[in-house]
């Protein structure tokens, strides 16, 4: 199992008033609460960090959100920069640049071509729809959104593969030629992750047999988008995919207390709080299906973040405790769903940095070893997750689900 450090980088001295007179932190917070010297120390702190986690052996995760207090990562590519300047071993995972909106494609290949040629082959290349708040900065059509997605996929691939100049005449881009330099440093093109749970999207990524990772999800329903994944992917000819194949990101804080990491560990519900949406944000028309839409719009989306602290904890969204217990709960999430990379979010809000060194620290020493080993011998493990071993219906993992 590889394990991720990942921070959205926020800011956290927002005025309680003003965030909720806005009804959130992301997309229509006025920007008169930035204070740009303090921006600063933040970016140099959560470097820092970034740093110390790729000595402690960490691999490090990167993203990309909008006119929002919660992120000040603009850039999943500028954020990849940034980390590969200050560290020297861990892998840096880009997840994610979201295609539907950027407006070139091609540049996307260029930046993570780049990137990978710098690094001498650090990347790993995250493709994400974009949540659905990020129309109103991109002021892209929600109903083109997966199409948009798909196309600038199969163009950057494209590039990345092809070896001479085209041309690309699509629906949504047209380029009168292209030939993007540098070609990647990892042939045929760096490893490509997909962050999604819709059935759609699972069974694209399954077919291309990409890695899929599901954030915040409970045990039940990634195991259950995993196991869509594992049938898909079998189905289409491919051999049965490994731990490899499969990510999660859960929000985690140790200490050597339980009293400690409980207390601290609560810090980390910011982050939830933070994706609050104003209604129009959380469902754009044409974003979701409409069975989805319909399930927006009666609040029986996001239920997560309504999830209270120890339920968070029982369903494996927070693994906070003492080193031995974080263990077991990522134990039992490998158990239960056959994961293979775990990104630990493991700075949210108002965590100082000491907490989050201290953290990093505890954990690299006493977690880690006792985590690193799992997936190694899968294919000799007699398991739930294993696709021979799961007497799941089919209809039943279709039904079960988002469409």
């Amino acid at each position: 199992m590889r394990l991720y450090h990942f921070t959205e980088m926020p800011y956290p001295f927002v005025p309680p008033e003003a965030e909720e007179a806005n009804r959130g932190l992301k997309y229509f917070m006025p920007n008169r609460y930035y204070d740009p010297v303090r921006g600063h120390e933040l970016y140099q702190r959560y470097l820092d960090e970034y740093e110390l986690a790729d000595e402690l052996g960490f691999d490090l995760m990167v993203n990309e959100h909008h006119q929002s207090a919660s992120t000040l990562q603009v850039s999943a590519t500028l954020s990849a920069a940034s980390v590969l300047h200050r560290t020297r071993r861990g892998r840096v995972l880009v997840l994610g640049t979201p295609l539907p909106h950027r407006e070139s494609p091609v540049r996307v290949a260029e930046e993570i071509a780049y990137l990978d040629a710098v690094s001498g082959g650090r990347i790993d290349c995250g493709f994400v729809r974009g949540v659905q708040g990020e129309t109103f900065p991109s002021n892209q059509n929600p109903v083109h959104n997966m199409e948009m997605f798909v196309e600038a996929h199969d163009l950057i691939r494209e590039a990345w593969t092809r070896g001479d100049v085209f041309s690309w005449e699509g629906r949504h881009y047209h380029y009168r030629y292209v030939s993007v330099w540098p070609r990647p440093y990892q042939q045929p093109h760096p490893p490509i992750w997909v962050s999604g749970t819709s059935t759609r999207l699972v069974e694209w990524t399954a077919r291309h047999g990409y890695t899929l990772c599901n954030l915040l999800g409970t045990y039940d329903d990634t195991a259950t988008s995993f196991r869509l994944y594992r049938r898909t992917a079998v189905a289409a000819g491919q051999p049965e995919p490994g731990p490899d194949r499969f990510a999660y990101m859960a929000l985690c804080h140790v200490a050597p207390t339980e009293e400690k990491a409980r207390q601290t560990g609560r810090k980390l519900m910011y982050y939830l709080r933070s994706g609050r949406l104003r209604l129009g944000a959380a469902s754009p028309p044409g974003y979701f299906p409409p069975s989805a839409a319909v399930a927006a719009l009666q609040g029986r989306l996001g239920a997560v973040r309504r999830m209270s602290f120890e339920d968070l904890i029982d369903a494996g969204i927070l693994l906070v405790g003492t080193p031995d217990r974080v263990a077991a709960q990522i134990h039992e999430l490998y158990a239960r769903t056959g994961v293979g990379h775990l990104i630990l979010m493991n700075h949210a809000g108002d965590m100082t940095s000491n907490e989050v060194r201290d953290h990093l620290t505890l954990f690299a020493r006493e977690v880690m070893p006792a985590v690193t080993g799992l997936g190694a011998d899968w294919r000799t493990q007699d398991t739930s997750w294993r696709v021979d071993n799961d007497r799941t219906p089919v209809q039943a993992v279709l039904s079960s689900a988002l469409s």
